[in-house]
């Protein structure tokens, strides 16, 4: 089974950072050219009422892995807890937790599977107590291992294949990439569903909404990256923008009154704000924020809001949608930095590792390098 990452069709064309890949290759040709271990960021504290469960599976979904836990432990779905929807077509380690209160703890061995017609395997690494439930987006990071193959030229390159690589991974090490939502977040048809939630009001069952509310979010967000990756903002700031400190949700922004530029002195250490600004983000410390649409007032203004207003004109019917919905707006980085980026290119494969933070899509790295 082999993978595409590029396009699909409840995704429009999203701009590059650097010019379209060069080359083609195969990702995902068997399960384990795709490894993910999740990373927590804390331990669990040893004590409570809820069991975290570290679990390796091959070919199995976070949901089938979820409803084994539930129906082996006697409890709701609602009460077995996941931090992130790990692929399916690939090896992939991450945490559960399973509220038991009084209730006797089963033995978790009994959650082995090991299928070898349908290729799927299930593991129980790991067991321990902690005091609160895992909540969807807790975990820290992400550490994959991806083994791309049968690489060959799109378009004649003036250099080989080893050397474009080197030469892109460093941009992309150094650099970032533009932090879209990857294909993953439209399955299912989500986003058309989306629309049909807010054009006619539709009931839809709990967990079905709340993918759906999640695509619209995420359509809108790649929206206004893309308009702003063609403008080659992405990563430089506007006026008026919202900004993230890296590796945490802590936001700011920068106090502008036109008035200020009247002023000589309250406009020189406006623009001594902005350079500041700059060399934060060339240094990757901050990040220039998108909006994850929902009720109440925009944080941005100026240059930022007439560009964002602009970008979402065409689509206010998903914007007014999220609002009538009760969803809460909230920002996500524009850029992804990967952190411990390694390469071997050999033999027409390339490995790649790497380290992303919880909500950036490796598919979306991969797709400023390759055509898959």
């Amino acid at each position: 089974m082999s993978t595409s990452i590029n396009g699909g069709p409840q995704r429009p064309s999203l701009a590059y950072a650097n010019a379209g890949p060069a080359l083609n290759a195969v990702i995902k040709q068997q399960a384990e050219d795709f490894y993910v271990d999740e990373i927590l960021g804390f331990e669990p504290s040893g004590v409570g009422e809820h069991v975290f469960l570290h679990i390796e599976k091959r070919c199995l979904t976070t949901l089938a892995v979820r409803d084994a836990i539930a129906k082996l432990a006697g409890c709701k779905l609602m009460d077995v807890g996941y931090s992130g929807l790990k692929d399916k077509w690939a090896v992939t380690r991450q945490w559960f937790s399973v509220y038991l209160s009084a209730k006797t703890e089963p033995n978790w061995l009994k959650l082995m599977i090991d299928s070898p017609s349908s290729q799927a395997y299930l593991r129980v690494l790991k067991v321990a107590r902690h005091d609160r439930k895992l909540r969807r987006g807790t975990h820290k990071e992400n550490a994959f291992t991806l083994v791309l193959r049968d690489v060959s030229d799109v378009d004649c390159l003036s250099m080989n294949a080893e050397d474009y690589f080197n030469q892109r991974l460093t941009t992309l090490r150094e650099q970032g990439f533009p932090n879209y939502f990857g294909q993953q977040r439209f399955s299912s048809q989500n986003l058309a569903k989306a629309r049909q939630l807010f054009d006619i009001d539709k009931r839809m069952p709990r967990e079905q909404r709340s993918l759906c509310l999640s695509a619209a979010r995420a359509y809108l967000f790649n929206l206004l990256l893309s308009e702003r990756v063609k403008q080659d903002n992405w990563s430089h700031y506007l006026a008026g923008d919202v900004l993230m400190l890296a590796g945490s949700r802590s936001q700011f922004s920068l106090h502008e009154d036109t008035a200020d530029w009247v002023n000589s002195s309250a406009a020189d250490e406006l623009m001594r704000q902005v350079n500041s600004i700059e060399q934060r983000l060339s240094e990757a410390d901050i990040h220039i924020s998108g909006p994850l649409c929902g009720r109440g007032e925009s944080p941005l203004s100026a240059a930022a809001l007439a560009l964002e207003t602009a970008v979402f004109r065409s689509e206010q019917a998903l914007v007014d949608g999220l609002c009538r919905q009760g969803v809460e707006q909230a920002r996500r980085p524009l850029r992804a930095m990967p952190k411990q980026l390694k390469w071997q290119f050999k033999s027409e494969k390339l490995q790649l590792c790497f380290v992303l933070p919880t909500g950036s899509y490796a598919t979306v790295l991969l797709r400023e390098l390759v055509e898959c």
